[in-house]
């Protein structure tokens, strides 16, 4: 049953991804896109609610995603990273306040105000989405749902 609703997800989104990309992106976004990522060629866009835009895309290997508003302003960009990648400084911080749980994503989000990764960690029914700066601050914790695995 898990496998199934799992490709059945997996379609959904490829199936909103495409009516999205099919809509039109506006002339800002895709020139502040191709300003902040000039090397870039294929993107998938989509919309994110109704004022932001989503690109995803792939650099150097590793899958990434930029959030533009209506007007081109650059708003977000995450990079999916492989939990071994971390530092030592933020690996510190998952075993000193949050021991026992085990990590389940990590990205690298960048905004105009700051610079941090945010990791989704489990421990039994507990989920959590943490978000720790390149120094080891811990900036927030919230509640990150349930789990199907």
């Amino acid at each position: 049953m898990k496998k199934y609703v799992m490709i059945l997800s997996a379609m959904l989104m490829a199936i909103s991804f495409t009516a999205c990309s099919q809509s039109k992106v506006p002339a800002a976004v895709k020139t502040a896109f191709s300003k902040k990522f000039p090397t870039v060629k294929k993107v998938d866009w989509g919309k994110e609610g109704k004022t932001r835009w989503e690109a995803e895309f792939e650099r150097n290997e590793k899958d990434m995603s930029a959030n533009f508003d209506l007007q081109g302003n650059w708003k977000e960009t995450e990079t999916d990273l492989e939990e071994n990648t971390l530092p030592a400084n933020v690996d510190s911080v998952l075993n000193s306040q949050f021991s026992g749980y085990k990590i389940k994503e990590v990205a690298f989000s960048e905004t105009p105000e700051r610079s941090a990764y945010e990791i989704v960690i489990k421990k039994g029914e507990s989920k959590l989405e943490v978000t720790i700066d390149k120094a080891g601050k811990l900036l927030s914790k919230e509640n990150a749902g349930e789990d199907n695995d």
